[in-house]
């Protein structure tokens, strides 16, 4: 899973109203499409799909190991991630029980009261690898050349990464020619505005400070360029999913 963020921009992808909710879960269950389950903090994993959406509560296959599906009703809080129309639909469900769906065995949760769902490609940021960091490098008012790490990237913009909050990077600001390396696809170059900042707590529990970024009149070879990039971690994540 990527960082919880505390961004007043994150609104942006938050779908809250009840009917748009249903509207989209009868979209992936009429596809059948893939949910990965995240129980005891995110650490362990469930292939499942929605089998039913009803009133009150959304029926989820079962798994096939008795063990494991204790363990995911012993669980008090679950995180839940699909895929629609090639853009991530993630949700949160406080509790989970078991029911009997068509004869057989099921999970049931209450219908999520709010589901994250980027409509537009534009917006929707897919998190970069962790292993080998994609850095910006960024000249400051100051002077200095700072390269930090993303956090995650679209056609849009990109989220960077800094250990503490810095002095130079205030909401609003705006910095030319900066340089990102997207591995395999060659050297991007834009300027960016920062649009917000959060405080964040990684993966690995050290605090970071996330800034949300905006391109500003990325040319269009840059935006083919960044588009093939985000495609191919798009890919690269479906194929997670789906070995998962």
């Amino acid at each position: 899973m990527t960082e919880q963020l505390d961004d007043k921009h994150e609104s942006r992808f938050l779908l809250n109203n009840e009917a748009d909710i249903r509207a989209l879960l009868n979209k992936l269950q009429k596809k059948r499409s893939h949910v990965t389950g995240h129980f005891d903090n995110s650490y362990h994993i469930f292939s499942t799909c929605l089998l039913e959406v009803g009133e009150t509560s959304v029926i989820l296959d079962d798994v096939s190991d008795e063990a494991i599906s204790q363990r995911i009703l012993a669980c008090s809080r679950l995180h839940f991630s699909s895929v629609y129309a090639g853009v991530p639909v993630s949700f949160v469900s406080p509790q989970i029980e078991h029911c009997l769906f068509e004869g057989a065995a099921a999970f049931s949760i209450p219908i999520p009261s709010v589901v994250r769902w980027p409509q537009r490609r534009e917006l929707f940021r897919v998190p970069t690898p962790v292993g080998k960091p994609v850095l910006c490098e960024i000249a400051l008012n100051n002077g200095e050349i700072a390269r930090n790490p993303l956090s995650d990237i679209s056609v849009g913009g990109i989220g960077m990464l800094t250990q503490a909050s810095s002095p130079s990077l205030k909401e609003g600001a705006l910095f030319g020619g900066c340089h990102i390396n997207l591995p395999g696809f060659g050297e991007l170059t834009s300027d960016i505005r920062i649009c917000s900042s959060a405080d964040i707590t990684l993966r690995n529990g050290n605090p970071a400070r996330r800034y949300g970024c905006q391109f500003i009149d990325l040319p269009q070879q840059e935006q083919s360029l960044l588009q093939r990039y985000v495609t191919k971690l798009e890919l690269a994540m479906r194929g997670s999913h789906t070995h998962t």
